[in-house]
């Protein structure tokens, strides 16, 4: 049986098992639903065990909860989110809203799209793939069974034994969540709001400014149980500008600027906690905290690219510090870099990455013997596809340059980027260094992406963390590292 095969049948069995529904499974593409008040679908697209990609999608439809649901939506999605992180599963997650097509201020569903997973590093078979697959399949099972035990079961069955006729959203707000009265919540150009019986709160998403606050005394209880019981704890690390955030392989970021946007919100809502009390859950472009009854959920920027750029910046710290947030040097690295070998292992590293669809070389144009070029075809987040007919992934052709140098590489050593962009018809830049990069070129990188320019780098922290975990990669490439005498491979949380 071929590997796609035996998944698929393990896939259906365990869905089976789980009361979770097989909506189709064909050639790899599988789409798996829970029931219409949890409103969670998997999508999983799957070439081969290296190759493959998944997402879920938060949407509701009406036989359940009546009228506008956006709040299900928001509301779900975040403390769902939240426990992706906090749970087994490990994952770190951008979340986007899919807007409705007619009406500004409601949300037709949020997509939840895995960016972390160290998982997923360590699959090297279709046996890992199961049960990689299955793991999610349970996760999203035993979400569903505990969260509506503490939100309230919204079934209409439980809806009338408690004296509710019906479960429509009632479009009021409490007065510490209104902007006239709170004046720390600013007048927006749009906002969603109201409150809800079963599950029980009142809500308030500011869309514009990416602000949410949800009151409701059983999810913020069972969000709280989420983080004290936390598979991996976090360490807090102080950076230049704010905290790295480290768990289990996670690396988040979180500026000074958003934790005093917390403290400022929370004590608006009557919660005077210091900064350094404050719990926080970072995802990718969103991060979380909770004070009972309050959930607070900012849309901000404190994923792996933020946590790249800070440490960055960190040239110098004492040695917990280094250890935490640095690789220990397994490896011994070449005086002399061979530009070859470097550009090949990099090509190799890229193919076992599960979002790179294919890598091949490209002659050098005017690079210089320590520069060359990949063309990689990539599977990024499409931000405005709509999951009900098209997959949240997007290939991109990228343009990839190595740089084998012993010193740290700067501005001066990358250079005209975007004619090397356009030269090859490209839509995103990436950058393999054996060393370090510089803070410029770092700020010219995030300059990039911050003008639509998809960007990524590796520096030599980055690929040791890899080669890790391909060490049989290591002897093929004697002239540019080796691994250390006596030194014994394995999965270190740092």
């Amino acid at each position: 049986m071929s590997g796609i095969s035996s998944l698929t049948e393990l896939v259906c069995t365990t869905c089976k098992e789980h009361s979770l529904h097989v909506e189709s499974a064909l050639d790899g593409n599988f789409r798996l639903s829970t029931d219409q008040a949890t409103g969670i679908t998997i999508f999983f697209k799957i070439e081969d065990f290296n190759n493959f990609s998944y997402y879920f999608l938060v949407r509701t439809n009406g036989y359940v909860f009546s009228g506008d649901r956006s709040d299900i939506h928001v509301i779900l999605s975040i403390v769902f989110a939240s426990f992706l992180r906090n749970f087994e599963t490990n994952i770190s997650s951008s979340l986007f809203d899919i807007g409705h097509p007619l009406i500004d201020d409601e949300i037709w569903g949020r997509k939840i799209i895995p960016e972390q997973n160290p998982k997923q590093q360590d699959i090297k078979s279709w046996k890992d793939l199961e049960a990689f697959v299955v793991e999610i399949i349970k996760t999203v099972a035993f979400w569903r069974n505990v969260f509506w035990q503490y939100a309230g079961c919204p079934c209409v069955d439980c809806l009338t034994k408690d004296g509710y006729e019906d479960n429509i959203r009632d479009y009021e707000m409490s007065a510490e969540l209104d902007h006239s009265k709170n004046k720390l919540l600013k007048s927006t150009r749009r906002v969603n709001y109201g409150i809800r019986n079963v599950p029980n709160w009142n809500y308030f998403y500011d869309i514009y400014n990416e602000i949410t606050i949800i009151k409701s005394e059983g999810i913020a209880k069972f969000l709280e149980i989420i983080l004290n019981s936390r598979i991996y704890n976090d360490a807090r690390i102080c950076g230049i500008n704010g905290e790295f955030f480290i768990s289990g392989g996670l690396k988040n970021f979180i500026s000074d600027s958003i934790k005093s946007e917390f403290r400022k919100y929370f004590k608006g809502l009557g919660k005077s906690i210091p900064v350094n009390k404050i719990e926080f859950v970072p995802l990718e472009n969103m991060i979380v905290s909770v004070s009972i009854p309050y959930i607070i959920a900012l849309g901000r920027l404190t994923g792996e690219y933020k946590y790249k750029a800070e440490r960055e910046k960190v040239k110098k710290r004492h040695n917990k510090e280094s250890e935490l947030l640095f690789p220990i040097d397994l490896f011994e690295w070449n005086e002399s870099i061979c530009p070859d070998q470097f550009e090949n292992l990099i090509k190799w590293l890229l193919e076992r990455e599960s979002r790179v669809a294919s890598v091949r070389k490209n002659s050098p144009i005017n690079q210089g013997d320590k520069g060359r070029d990949l063309l990689i075809e990539w599977n990024i987040i499409d931000e405005k596809s709509f999951p009900e007919t098209e997959s949240a992934f997007l290939t991109i052709k990228v343009v990839g340059q190595c740089k084998a140098s012993k010193n740290s590489v700067g501005k001066n050593k990358v250079l005209d980027i975007r004619d090397t962009i356009d030269t090859h018809n490209a839509d995103g830049f990436f950058l393999a260094v054996s060393s370090q990069i510089s803070t410029p070129l770092t700020e010219k990188l995030e300059d990039l992406k911050s003008k639509g320019i998809w960007t990524e780098w590796w520096n030599k922290d980055d690929i040791e963390m890899r080669l890790s975990k391909n060490q049989d990669l290591i002897p093929l490439f004697p002239k540019v590292l080796t691994a250390k005498k006596g030194v014994k491979f394995y999965e270190k949380d740092i």
